[in-house]
């Protein structure tokens, strides 16, 4: 039997940054999940706290600046028990474990980058890799977004279009290319497959190439400020990918965050497992299945993992639950509308009638019912029963699992990842 002193559950950015952070305080730190997590589908950006007040499509510029009134209109939400200490921290530990790994990211919690996205809206967020923060709207200018014709998901007219209608003070142009070889032909070829072609130089040679010689350049006369590109430049030497195309441009080069999968997220994903990997102290099993914990008067006593073989039992003094929420697998729901956390059985906050979950938008400014479903915890990130009593005093809770953590209600998803985390930490650290 296997015995740690903190057992994280869960990959996605919350769970692998408590994991790096402890594992960095030299603590024995076992890492389990099932996947890789969310992160390969999310944009590779923090966003804290992106419109305020909640009936506004005005972007936030500062999330500090409204945080108050945030809280005022949403009591419940997460941001209340850890505290802008707790997210300054997370921001700030987050982007120390991130360039450590050559990651590059920019920004602070008291602004927010006004990037692009890939249909030409505003995507307000505090850090960013520097690839993304690059195409920060605020600076103004002209630029010309480039897109693949193999690349069937992300339409660079579109974009531009939705751009200058919005009067940003940016002026977009838009040219779409054929890519070379090995890709030029291929239909359907997807980010992850476009960014490896990126790493090759002869490739990125071609692109330039096409660029330069395309009608929006020949035609237009003009130069460009910048050049925009979806999110596939490279992947473990994205930096040099990067440097090479500025170079060759003779300008600044930019990402646009594209549909999943997602090559910004998966760069943020392996650059955290990285470093968990490299600490001493750090084990990572990724692929196993958490079948069961067990809770005795007030602390959990062990985990059961799924082996090849048999149910492993793992012990530990500290456990850390961020397996997400519904969508990421952290919650179950059956057709019948309910709704149960799968591995110690904590209450869940749920509505059962399924014709309740979902408001008629996607992004109505009052979020979606179904996320806001989840354990509730208090100020120690334990979590509570109906009458708010603590259910384990060393099981702690981080993410998306939490209730009333919706991201799309004030685009605070990444915010209360790094700000549960930052709490959790504190809590096992003393």
């Amino acid at each position: 039997m296997n015995k740690y002193d903190v057992v994280v559950i869960g990959a996605g950015l919350g769970g692998l940054t408590v994991a790096c952070q402890l594992a960095q305080a030299n603590k024995k730190v076992l890492l389990v999940s099932s996947g890789a997590g969310t992160l390969l589908l999310a944009s590779g950006c923090v966003d804290v706290l992106g419109f305020q007040p909640m009936d506004s499509r005005e972007p936030i510029k500062n999330p500090l600046d409204k945080m108050a009134t945030f809280l005022t209109e949403n009591p419940n939400h997460p941001y209340t028990f850890t505290g802008q200490e707790n997210m300054e921290t997370g921001l700030n530990a987050f982007l120390q474990l991130v360039n450590r790994s050559s990651l590059n990211y920019q920004g602070s919690v008291h602004r927010n980058w006004l990037l692009p996205s890939g249909i030409g809206a505003i995507h307000p967020t505090c850090l960013a890799p520097l690839s993304l923060a690059n195409g920060d709207l605020s600076k103004g200018g002209t630029m010309l977004l480039v897109g693949f014709k193999e690349l069937r998901d992300f339409y660079p007219m579109l974009v531009s279009q939705n751009l200058n209608e919005q009067k940003l003070g940016v002026q977009a142009d838009a040219v779409t290319i054929d890519a070379p070889a090995p890709i030029g032909g291929n239909m359907n070829v997807t980010p992850i497959e476009l960014a490896r072609a990126f790493e090759k130089a002869d490739f990125r040679r071609e692109v330039v190439k096409a660029i330069k010689n395309s009608k929006v350049i020949k035609s237009s006369g003009k130069g460009y400020d910048r050049f925009g590109f979806p999110s596939v430049l490279g992947l473990n030497r994205h930096a040099e990918v990067l440097a090479d195309l500025e170079k060759q441009l003779g300008k600044t080069v930019f990402e646009i965050s594209t549909l999943p999968p997602s090559v910004p997220g998966r760069r943020l994903f392996e650059g955290l497992r990285q470093t968990f990997l490299q600490l001493a102290k750090g084990r990572f099993l990724m692929g196993t299945k958490v079948v069961d914990g067990t809770i005795e008067k007030g602390r959990v006593t062990q985990i059961r993992i799924d082996t090849a073989s048999e149910l492993k039992t793992i012990k530990a003094d500290h456990y850390v639950l961020a397996t997400g929420g519904i969508f990421g697998g952290g919650l179950q729901t059956d057709l019948t509308g309910k709704i149960w956390e799968p591995i110690f059985g904590l209450p869940v906050v749920s509505n059962s009638d399924r014709h309740t979950w979902f408001a008629d938008g996607f992004l109505e400014p009052q979020g979606q019912p179904v996320n806001q479903y989840g354990v509730k915890i208090n100020a120690q990130m334990n979590p509570v029963d109906e009458s708010n009593q603590p259910l384990s005093e060393n099981l702690y809770l981080v993410g998306a699992i939490i209730a009333n953590s919706d991201w799309t209600r004030g685009r605070a998803g990444e915010g209360v990842g790094l700000a549960t985390a930052a709490a959790v930490i504190k809590q096992i650290s003393g």
